[in-house]
């Protein structure tokens, strides 16, 4: 028998391997399947049912990705259910990376026209903060601004003062108490009661050492860090916040000591 090309090879391989459906063969029907014997079958196992092997074990390589970086979506979802989803996602997202750890990166975007999401609509949320946690432990960590710098800065000087962060820190707003569901993934789903109405939550994700940290800001500490990380001067971050403020001014002084202290700010610039 005539071998295929290797362009219906690469199809049929496709076919057999990449979970979105069969691959299309030359005049857009399916691949031809290859001859048994161009399979080279090994210990009495034919070449197809050795191939089957690499299908699956795709699959579960990347369940077994997303279940490492969303732990908080598998447990509120079920085994079960997070496995389905793993294969949609993976039938709809192939992976484009070579580290397993990155193949989980658009779940959140998925997750926001995933069915699951009619029923927990915290899910896509949930996922940006457990994505936010995965990013901030691979990232890198730069020797921190020394707290003195800020506490030396003349006052004619901090209008211009630019602060940049450490690339582990992240932001995520959500209108559901996401932190709250997070901290409780360890937790039987049975014995969890959660209030989810009218209870947003805006985390703060850094890390100190290798441990990954998350803790609540209220809005104003939120607007503030959003607008520095964005690259905003102290000056004009501080002013917005002041406008959007009613009442006394918050303690931006307090926030900044902290902040300066926890690492999270690596330089200053003056503009």
């Amino acid at each position: 028998m005539t071998p295929p090309s290797l362009r219906e090879t690469q199809r049929w391989l496709k076919a057999r391997i990449v979970p979105a459906g069969q691959a299309e063969g030359p005049s857009g029907g399916p691949a031809a399947a290859p001859d048994e014997a161009w399979l080279n079958p090994q210990g009495g196992a034919p070449g197809t049912a050795r191939l089957a092997v690499y299908a699956e074990g795709y699959l579960a390589r990347i369940e077994e990705a997303l279940a490492e970086v969303y732990p908080a979506t598998r447990h509120v979802v079920g085994r079960h259910a997070f496995a389905a989803l793993a294969r949609n996602y993976a039938s709809a997202i192939p992976s484009q990376d070579y580290n397993l750890s990155r193949a989980g990166r658009r779940l959140p975007e998925f997750l926001s026209t995933a069915p699951l999401a009619g029923d927990l609509p915290f899910l896509p949320d949930l996922a940006r903060l457990e994505w936010a946690v995965a990013e901030a432990f691979h990232a890198a960590w730069h020797p921190p601004l020394d707290p003195s710098t800020l506490a030396a800065l003349p006052a004619e000087a901090w209008p211009r003062a630019r602060l940049s962060l450490q690339p582990a820190v992240a932001r995520v707003a959500s209108d559901w108490p996401i932190l709250d569901i997070w901290e409780a993934r360890e937790r039987p789903v049975a014995e969890t009661r959660i209030a989810l109405v009218n209870r947003p939550q805006r985390v703060l994700v850094t890390r100190r050492g290798v441990a990954v940290q998350c803790e609540l800001l209220d809005p104003p500490q939120d607007r503030l860090l959003g607008a520095l990380m964005a690259g905003a001067p102290l000056g004009a971050a501080c002013e917005a916040l002041a406008a959007s403020v009613e009442g006394d001014p918050p303690p931006v002084a307090d926030w900044f000591a902290r902040w300066a202290g926890a690492g999270l700010f690596t330089r200053c610039d003056i503009l």
